[in-house]
């Protein structure tokens, strides 16, 4: 089963060259990831909008991965937007193709997952989902085609499912692995209300205090759209947290009546 990409041309260029030259621009000419070293097991937040939006921040937290060493497998868990498929969603089999090329899913993790979550698997959330289809560009960059990934797409976000989910993840986490948290903050208020609402929000973040995130998400009415991810990344058992980024749309369209928050966290330590 091949999935493929459905944001290229859209969210990122869908030109093989012009896709590299922009990642080159993001990641910067004096780039130099550490080729020679497997990272110890990470964990980054990183959003999932459109390049020219969100780009420059989420790159900011794999430049932060790739500075320290190579991924073998990439834990990717994302909000699901479409309300396709089943509540917990695994690609279990197969590949992910995008203009960079095809990159392998870890089926023997995703079917561990799907049987120790004890889950009727409905993969279709995935097949026009683009929260983590944006992600894999940033890696293939760097990585090639030369990893694999375990894509995990929630429509159920309650804190519980996050809490098994990150169970299920911290037995499987060996080196070498990424998990990746994709999230936009809040949605379509102005600047200075987005960056207030988001900075509660990155407080509980910061404090590795995922029922307060939960609290403050309800208690300010935030529309954070993938908070059961950070959920489940809070609860893996990083020892520490760093935030790296914290921008809006505003910040590249100029539009500051409408905008969407986007942040870049490192987690290491585990």
């Amino acid at each position: 089963m091949k999935r493929k990409a459905v944001v290229a041309g859209t969210f990122y260029p869908s030109n093989p060259q012009k896709l590299k030259n922009t990642l080159k621009n993001f990641y910067g000419e004096n780039f130099s990831p550490d080729t020679n070293h497997i990272i110890s097991p990470m964990g980054i937040i990183t959003p999932h909008a459109g390049y020219i939006y969100s780009g420059e921040t989420a790159v900011k937290a794999y430049k932060r991965v790739f500075e320290q060493g190579i991924a073998k497998r990439v834990i990717l868990i994302g909000p699901n937007h479409t309300g396709l498929g089943s509540p917990i969603s695994l690609f279990e089999e197969g590949s992910w193709e995008t203009p960079l090329g095809t990159i392998d899913v870890d089926d023997k993790a995703c079917q561990k997952i799907i049987k120790d979550l004890n889950l009727s698997n409905d993969p279709f959330a995935h097949f026009k989902e683009h929260s983590l289809e944006v992600q894999l560009p940033f890696l293939q960059f760097v990585l090639s085609n030369n990893f694999k990934i375990v894509p995990i797409c929630l429509m159920d976000q309650r804190l519980e499912t996050a809490k098994k989910i990150a169970y299920v993840i911290r037995n499987l986490l060996k080196e070498g692995d990424l998990v990746i948290a994709s999230t936009d903050m809040n949605h379509y208020e102005n600047h200075l209300t987005t960056i207030e609402k988001d900075n509660k929000v990155i407080q509980a973040i910061q404090n590795m205090d995922v029922e307060a995130m939960y609290d403050t998400i309800k208690r300010y009415n935030i529309t954070m759209c993938g908070f059961g991810a950070v959920a489940a990344l809070l609860n893996i058992g990083f020892k520490k947290v760093e935030i790296i980024d914290h921008t809006t749309s505003g910040d590249k369209s100029g539009d500051y009546n409408a905008v969407v928050g986007y942040l870049s966290a490192v987690f290491e330590g585990f």
